[in-house]
């Protein structure tokens, strides 16, 4: 019986270290890099993302390098959501990406376990599909994540998921997916404000 009670506690021992031993690498909010991607230069909430927009920024983050693409997607590291105050952990700053072929991409990163994002929109009932690539094979959807008022995530406030990951040599990619509209179910823009993955 007491060799029992060794082994769960030394696996739990196990568990709790492999657990402690990951490390953040990557942890942004967009408030440090430069507003870009829109085609009017005007107030938040007002911003239109250009169509044509397609740049990339680099990153490092204790050490770990992280390049990331923006296509169809504009940078404002001032702007807040659209209805203050915003959900706990969704802070000012955020990459809003157009829902015709808008995407935000993640380079290729050594392993993740999980990633942390905080998102909004413009309206309620939106989101994004979140999609990983392993090696540089093909787009695989992980899910979708929507900030609904009903079920106590306002996207107009923002919303914030854990998403489990546990891939190594994966790329991240977020794009648009189907969200309330007036007319019914539509793709619709949305907005990153952080994003804090783990690794080892």
């Amino acid at each position: 019986m007491k060799s029992i009670k060794l082994f769960i506690s030394m696996a739990l021992l196990a568990v709790g270290m492999s657990v402690f031993a990951q490390s953040v690498v990557i942890d942004e909010n967009f408030q440090s890099f430069k507003e870009q991607g829109w085609k009017n230069d005007t107030t938040c909430g007002f911003k239109k993302v250009d169509s044509k927009a397609s740049f990339k920024v680099s990153k490092a983050y204790n050490g770990n390098k992280v390049e990331y693409t923006f296509n169809k997607c504009g940078v404002a590291p001032t702007c807040e959501v659209k209805k203050t105050p915003s959900k706990e952990g969704v802070t000012k700053g955020y990459v809003e990406v157009n829902k015709k072929e808008g995407e935000l991409i993640i380079s290729e990163q050594p392993f993740i376990s999980k990633i942390e994002v905080a998102a909004s929109a413009a309206g309620d009932g939106r989101g994004y599909a979140l999609l990983k690539s392993v090696k540089g094979g093909e787009w695989v959807k992980v899910g979708e994540y929507i900030g609904n008022k009903s079920a106590g995530a306002d996207a107009q406030s923002g919303f914030v998921n854990t998403i489990i990951i546990n891939e190594s040599n994966v790329s991240l990619k977020f794009v648009a997916t189907m969200g309330e509209s007036k007319d019914g179910p539509a793709l619709q823009n949305f907005r990153i404000h952080n994003i804090k993955a783990f690794g080892k």
